[in-house]
């Protein structure tokens, strides 16, 4: 079996799920246009998505004669082909008798105007909209037509592309060695890729009403930092705070809980029942400060609740576990080359 993973690298869902897939004996590789995240180290790193319009759409034909007809499976994310945004080339695919999966992370997709009728907390209740509503109509419509299979990485994505399926995010956990508690606590973390979205204003008022109480503890929030020292001071760290909208964990949550890091985050009620055992401390705008000093204010419970959580990332997330939830899925398409 074959697959290519491309052409952008969100939470580095592409390196690491190609990199899983060999590990079981798959034949894969990942591809990345997007250059803005040198954290993440796909196979094959081409930052056409950054050049001016004339060489940036030669260097996407490039890539398109170099690796169709290569292999069984083109597993897409964030609903771009290997020629974004219009995806003129998947066509080709079907023609060729290829399977191809569109895997969404986020605003590729998340329709807004439903977001907040629906809910009085989600992504998009503070968010400075980037979003292209006639864009994500145009990827799920070609959707439709040309995919074998879609997949989110977050529940609430369902709602916005109702044919897909919930992978979850796949983090490789040898790069976040467990770290025991400390008795006494130092540090807690926020780390939003947007403060909007995160609700980072509101973590940061928690943080502030906790400082007098806890005045050995840093409460910090960090931005723009490369992965290795966010990494590093997530290792630090004695408790991460998530998000406080969106309904679910993010990558950050899954990457402390691999640490051990107990993490505090809002979970949506309705999707209680999809989490088994899950450890992270359900938290809302409201009761943050009074949850999270609860957490600061327990030993006992941080050292258990880093425990579960590491626990959680292996059986959940471990990258392995997740790639045979693909394999399964790409041998389950009728006909396909990607049987073998």
């Amino acid at each position: 079996m074959r697959v290519l993973h491309a052409p952008a690298e969100i939470a580095g869902q592409a390196s690491t799920l190609a990199r899983a897939l060999r590990g079981l004996g798959v034949e894969a590789h990942s591809l990345a246009y997007n250059p803005g995240f040198p954290q993440y180290q796909p196979d094959e790193m081409r930052p056409y998505d950054a050049w001016p319009p004339l060489p940036r759409y030669a260097g996407y034909l490039a890539g398109t004669l170099r690796h169709l007809a290569r292999y069984d499976v083109y597993h897409f994310h964030f609903g771009r082909t290997l020629i974004p945004p219009h995806n003129v080339d998947l066509p080709l695919y079907h023609a060729l008798g290829r399977r191809v999966v569109f895997h969404y992370h986020g605003c590729d997709v998340r329709d807004r105007a439903h977001m907040l009728a629906s809910h009085a907390r989600a992504t998009c209740t503070e968010c400075d909209p980037f979003c292209r509503p006639a864009r994500q109509k145009t990827i799920l419509a070609s959707a439709r037509r040309w995919a074998d299979a879609e997949l989110v990485s977050t529940p609430d994505l369902l709602e916005s592309a109702p044919r897909a399926q919930h992978l979850p995010v796949a983090v490789d956990l040898a790069l976040y060695p467990f770290t025991t508690a400390r008795a006494e606590p130092r540090l807690v973390l926020h780390a939003p890729t947007n403060r909007l979205i995160k609700g980072t204003r509101y973590v940061e008022a928690a943080f502030e009403r906790l400082r007098p109480r806890f005045p050995g503890v840093r409460f910090l929030t960090v931005e723009g930092l490369p992965w290795s020292g966010l990494r590093e001071l997530m290792a630090d760290a004695d408790v991460v705070v998530d998000q406080l909208f969106m309904g679910w964990y993010g990558m950050v949550a899954v990457e402390a809980m691999a640490l051990g890091k107990p993490v505090l985050c809002f979970i949506r009620e309705d999707f209680e029942p999809r989490l088994r055992d899950c450890p992270v401390v359900r938290c809302t705008v409201e009761n943050l400060a009074a949850r999270l000093e609860a957490v600061l204010g327990d030993a006992s419970r941080r050292a258990r609740l880093g425990e579960q959580g590491r626990a959680y990332a292996k059986r959940e997330h471990a990258a392995a576990a997740v790639a045979e939830r693909l394999v399964a899925l790409y041998r389950s398409f009728p006909g396909s080359a990607a049987r073998a």
